[in-house]
């Protein structure tokens, strides 16, 4: 009898260490899930940005001298700033009138969007259209330095504005010299007036001040200088008083009248025919005075050129604004930057330098074939392509025509030979972007397959067999890991991150293969109808949710779509769900929250709030309580008291306390946890989100009797993904139910003038993300409510399943070219997809402590009742 009780004792010891050996193995997987998860999300995050906004610029390249016997010793280049094409040719400026009838040639530089001043400025002066990776720079400077025609020539001097000067000076070999006007004259104020003259005006003394140096007289006969003036007076004047207007045109024909004083000055000091003028803009502008995007009035801009070695003729070429910095390094005869992508525009030329020219159009192609080879070595191929094999047969079919004479027939053949090197060029870039996107495509894959089969998945029985495979399967991919990181450290390619996109996404199918092979899907058998509901509901909503991030009356759609699918699936649906999800769809309509307060909005959404309080509050205490808050709330609010030194604070961070005084069933949780959080985000909100917040919980109270949160465990896949789609459609809802797109960048620090005045900016935006996680936190109460206690398998995996399915589209909709704001947008969106599901996950993680604790749980009773009487 003793030895069955050992032996029992043995066998529930030896049961119990299994079971807690089981549950550790089980832990430690969840936590190894959790870890890959995240760093999927963040590769994915991290790799499309690198992927789409990685410098093209190839530092080194080798530099192709230039052929001798330039026209010019120096070249004059203007830029004035803002100058639209439309306005220089209606109300042409007299003396560049007379130079493009009589004296030079002239004609139309097309720009590429961004039509901005720091790459309109890089194009004309490297030839280089915009660096992609200056968004990590915010867009306001060059983060890579690189070459240009300053760079390229013996010396140059330059005078214009602090935000364009110093780009030119910071990466230059000590030849580059700038001098740039105060930062405060930059001022966009329409009651300046002319005053904004002064901002070219300075530039021009500032050159003829230069003349009077002994430094302009020691440059009198050098060769390859360049003279650059920065005029910003036309941008100025055109977004205070747009370029339509007397001002405007006024400011034009100031700078060409001091233009005329320059040239005139210029021929006197250095000697007649040895000096070349090129005339331009960076970029145009819009009738309303912005730019940025690819309107004809931003992207056309004038050019003008004349002087030594330039046709005297009215003749009229337009060329692309990049050949602008291959005409600057002909007629000064420097070489062409190395990243150049401009093209010769011989027509430019007199006759008497025809052979000058055909041999610098050569130096052009070559220029273009070496960055064709830098390219190729980038995408890891070693072996030379037949693209470069053309592109060198071209070059030397070039160099017979003009060793036979044949300089006409050369120069076309350059031209054609240019024309296939950009495209090769552009071949090799976009290979390595699609090469880095399909192992991002399969990396993101491999973690869907291990999403799914987590949320789904049971094991597989026949375990000596799963274990053969698992460890074959493991094996063979570590050595195939090897095997490419060996062979990358062989090969010695400088290119980094193509061997470390595909480690992540060999790793990524590993850990699936793995996955497939120990779980199996299992799905609840369903009736037809209810399948054909939840599935096409799924697909139906994401296309919603992909357009509702551009379109925001899309997600008025949803929350219809949503309710007629819930009449499908139960005819029981609450009444008071169906009005406040109509009322819902009201919000995505109305224009976008704004930072100036409407402060009678905001009044109507606490008395709204005060109504719920006093008509489903049973409870004395907590009646009071919330009708003290909210009066507070309002008093604060309409600014009758101050509450930026205490009361405001106390408001929010007494809201756990008031939340965890309600009691721990749902419904009456849910309404603790709206009120509790209304009054902070009515101190940070401007208009209608208070109001949006009460129907947004109403509308989520209706449905808790809706769904039993104990349906057991037959709730598979397909009621998960319906849900998830549900939830997903909320929490999108939940942005832009009150803002949009732009709205990522356009908080106001007075939406948190309640609570702090002086400017701090990170205080300033935790409070804005803690009023745009208000909503969020909610949906994830509601979504932890509605879960099964026996189905342990939480609904918001099924919801980062959805948003990463969503995130994947996005992923190839993020492109490098447009104006900003496309390129902003397009970032926006794959950010707002791929992020918001994961804040969902993590602000999930906080229903379990607003849902569970209760104040009254942790009561101490200070004088406990004695049982006997002494």
């Amino acid at each position: 009898m003793f030895a069955k009780k050992l032996l029992d004792i043995a066998n529930c010891q030896s049961s119990d260490s299994r079971k807690y050996k089981k549950q550790w193995i089980e832990t430690g997987n969840n936590y190894l899930f959790g870890l890959w998860g995240l760093i999927v999300h963040l590769v994915l995050l991290w790799g499309v940005l690198d992927v789409n906004f990685h410098s093209p610029i190839i530092k080194e390249l080798p530099v192709v001298p230039a052929p001798s016997g330039s026209p010019a010793k120096r070249v004059l280049l203007f830029v004035a700033d803002g100058l639209r094409f439309q306005t220089f040719i209606d109300k042409p400026p007299p003396y560049l009138r007379d130079v493009m009838k009589n004296k030079g040639v002239w004609g139309i530089s097309h720009t590429r969007v961004p039509t901005e001043s720091r790459p309109g400025h890089v194009a004309i002066a490297a030839g280089l259209y915009e660096d992609p990776s200056a968004i990590f720079k915010g867009w306001q400077e060059n983060p890579v330095d690189f070459d240009s025609v300053f760079n390229q020539s013996h010396a140059t001097w330059a005078w214009g504005s602090p935000d364009i000067i110093p780009m030119f000076t910071k990466g230059s070999k000590q030849n580059v010299h700038g001098s740039s006007y105060p930062s405060a004259w930059q001022d966009f104020d329409s009651n300046l007036n002319n005053q904004t003259m002064r901002l070219d005006s300075w530039v021009f003394n500032a050159y003829l001040e230069w003349l009077q140096s002994s430094v302009a007289e020691t440059l009198r006969n050098q060769n390859g200088i360049i003279l650059f003036f920065h005029l910003l007076g036309c941008d100025t004047l055109g977004h205070a008083k747009k370029p339509h207007s007397r001002q405007y045109v006024e400011n034009m024909n100031y700078v060409d009248l001091r233009i005329e004083e320059t040239v005139n000055v210029t021929e006197n000091f250095f000697g007649k025919g040895t000096t070349a003028y090129i005339f331009t803009a960076d970029h145009g502008m819009t009738d309303w005075g912005s730019h940025g995007s690819g309107l004809s009035s931003e992207t056309e801009t004038p050019l003008v050129v004349w002087g030594a070695g330039v046709k005297s003729s009215a003749f009229r070429q337009d060329i692309e604004q990049a050949s602008i910095a291959p005409l600057i390094a002909s007629l000064i005869g420097i070489p062409v930057p190395v990243n150049n992508e401009g093209v010769l525009p011989w027509q430019y030329f007199d006759a008497n330098y025809q052979e000058y020219v055909g041999h610098f159009l050569l130096s052009n192609v070559k220029q273009l074939a070496h960055q064709v080879t830098g390219n190729r070595a980038i995408t890891g191929e070693t072996s030379i392509d037949w693209r470069e094999t053309q592109l060198n047969n071209r070059i030397r079919k070039i160099e017979g025509h003009i060793d036979k004479g044949s300089i006409i027939d050369g120069i076309r053949e350059g031209e054609e030979t240019i024309s296939f090197g950009k495209e090769a060029l552009s071949y090799f870039r976009q290979y390595q972007r699609i090469r880095f996107l399909i192992y991002l495509s399969i990396m993101w894959l491999g973690w869907i397959v291990v999403l799914f089969l987590k949320i789904t998945g049971t094991k597989r029985k026949r375990q000596n067999l799963r274990i053969s495979l698992l460890q074959f399967v493991n094996i063979g991919f570590a050595c195939l890991l090897i095997i490419m990181l060996i062979g990358y450290a062989v090969s010695n390619s400088s290119n980094w991150r193509l061997p470390c996109y595909a480690s992540f996404a060999v790793i990524s199918v590993w850990f699936a293969i793995a996955k497939i092979i120990t779980l199996t899907p299992v799905f609840a058998k369903r009736s037809k109808k209810k399948l054909f509901i939840d599935i096409g509901g799924t697909l139906f909503l994401l296309v919603i949710l992909f357009v509702g991030l551009t379109y925001r009356f899309a997600l008025s759609i949803g929350i219809l779509s949503l309710i007629l699918i819930r009449i499908a699936k139960s005819k029981n649906v609450p009444a008071p769900m169906i009005w406040t999800s109509i009322a819902l769809c009201a919000f995505p309509l109305l224009p976008v929250v704004e930072p100036y307060p409407r402060i009678y909005i905001v009044l109507i959404g606490i008395c709204v709030a005060m109504s719920i309080v006093i008509i489903n509050e049973t409870s004395q205490s907590r009646r009071i309580m919330e009708i003290l808050r909210l009066i507070v709330t309002s008093l604060v609010y309409t600014e009758f008291l101050d509450g930026r030194y205490w009361i405001s604070w106390i408001i929010l961070l007494t809201t756990p306390l008031c939340i965890w005084y309600y009691p721990t069933e749902i419904k009456k949780r849910i309404l603790g946890i709206m009120l509790g959080f209304f009054c902070p985000l009515t101190l940070l909100s401007a208009s209608y989100e208070p109001l949006f917040f009460i129907i947004l919980t109403i509308n989520l109270h209706c449905w808790l009797p809706a769904t039993s949160r104990n349906s057991g465990s037959a709730q598979k896949i397909t009621r998960d993904l319906i849900k998830a789609a549900f939830f997903m459609l909320y929490i999108l809802l939940c942005f832009f139910g009150t803002g949009n797109m732009a709205s990522i960048s356009s908080f106001d620090p007075s939406w948190t003038r309640h609570f702090v005045t002086v400017f701090s900016p990170f205080l300033m935006t935790s409070l804005i993300l803690f009023k745009l996680s208000i909503p969020l936190i909610l949906v994830g109460c509601a979504s932890y409510s509605l879960e099964s206690e026996e189905y342990k398998k939480p609904v918001s995996l099924a919801i980062l399943f959805l948003g990463d399915c969503l995130s994947l589209p996005l992923m190839y909709c993020v492109t490098p070219y447009g104006s900003w704001l496309d390129i902003g947008s397009a970032i926006s969106k794959f950010i707002i997809a791929l992020s918001l599901p994961c804040l969902f996950v993590l602000l999930r993680c906080l229903s379990y402590p607003l849902m569970e604790l209760n104040l009254k749980r942790f009561r101490i009773d200070l004088l406990p009742q004695k049982r006997h009487i002494v």
